[in-house]
């Protein structure tokens, strides 16, 4: 009898699933589904239902997987384009019916159920407005999104959360200035210096107009459309660009972190001080 439990690998695939670590996300992956197969092909063969292995492998990835290919791609809680909305965005080879998946605003009652034969399309977005005439919307007169900051959690239907993406005050739990890389080994410019961000959440998290500040005149401010992966970290290097870890950059032309100590901030995109991280002579 398998050992499988469903709830614990939907956790470790939370943990995985943007992982830039290929071959313990390939593991977890291989031994869940091979699992959950077990389980579908021992209950086919005691029903004398006709079938094969492939297809009970089949079967597991899909119930296991699949929803995984929806994430929320965006939102835009400012209404700049015809209203507020969230962005749905489906990365994977499957049309997935999302009848029955609901979208949570952050508080208790503002829920939006996706009717019967909503498809969406392998790399394809859908948005859901606050309240627009032929979208698909939450039928909201009023902003369900906050915009000093708030949380979006979407959930298939059968409960189970799928998807999340946090910005401004929401966010503030979730991120951390983890190190600080001072001295620099390119001679002279310290172009190679940098701060390094982790988000502490399975969700996305909004960095659009977030700044890291390493004093008066020496500040980096996110773009629009900036994201943190979940469970992932990213650099803002000097003057470099790494995009493995982000692509983000001071550009500046000389070092920026003083090697004897400093102070690395990071605000939200309204200002507020977020994190610190002090070093050195600073401490």
């Amino acid at each position: 009898m398998s050992d499988f439990n469903k709830e614990t690998f939907l956790q470790q695939l939370s943990d995985v699933q943007f992982s830039s670590d290929v071959q313990n996300s390939w593991n977890s992956l291989e031994s869940g589904v091979l699992e959950h197969a077990r389980l579908i092909h021992q209950k086919r063969v005691d029903n004398c239902q006709p079938g094969s292995a492939f297809n009970d492998w089949w079967l597991s990835c899909c119930q296991l997987l699949a929803p995984r290919q929806v994430v929320i791609k965006g939102l835009d809680f400012e209404g700049k384009e015809g209203g507020e909305y969230i962005e749905l965005f489906n990365n994977g080879p499957l049309i997935l019916d999302l009848a029955g998946w609901r979208i949570n605003a952050g508080s208790e009652g503002q829920d939006m159920i996706f009717p019967e034969n909503t498809l969406c399309y392998p790399g394809k977005s859908l948005r859901i407005y606050t309240d627009k005439a032929g979208e698909l919307s939450f039928n909201s007169k009023q902003a369900v999104w906050n915009n000093r900051g708030d949380a979006a959690f979407l959930f298939d239907a059968s409960g189970e959360l799928v998807s999340s993406w946090r910005y401004g005050v929401k966010a503030h739990d979730a991120i951390e200035i983890t190190n600080i890389c001072f001295d620099g080994k390119e001679k002279y410019t310290e172009a190679d210096e940098y701060a390094e961000l982790a988000n502490l959440s399975s969700g996305w998290l909004d960095l659009s107009g977030w700044q890291l500040s390493a004093g008066k005149d020496q500040n980096f401010t996110f773009p629009e459309g900036a994201v943190l992966k979940p469970n992932a970290k990213i650099r803002v290097y000097t003057n470099h660009v790494d995009q493995e870890s982000g692509g983000f950059s001071f550009n500046s032309p000389r070092a920026i972190w003083n090697n004897k100590g400093d102070i690395g901030k990071l605000s939200d995109y309204k200002g507020n001080i977020v994190r610190e991280y002090r070093y050195g002579a600073h401490k």
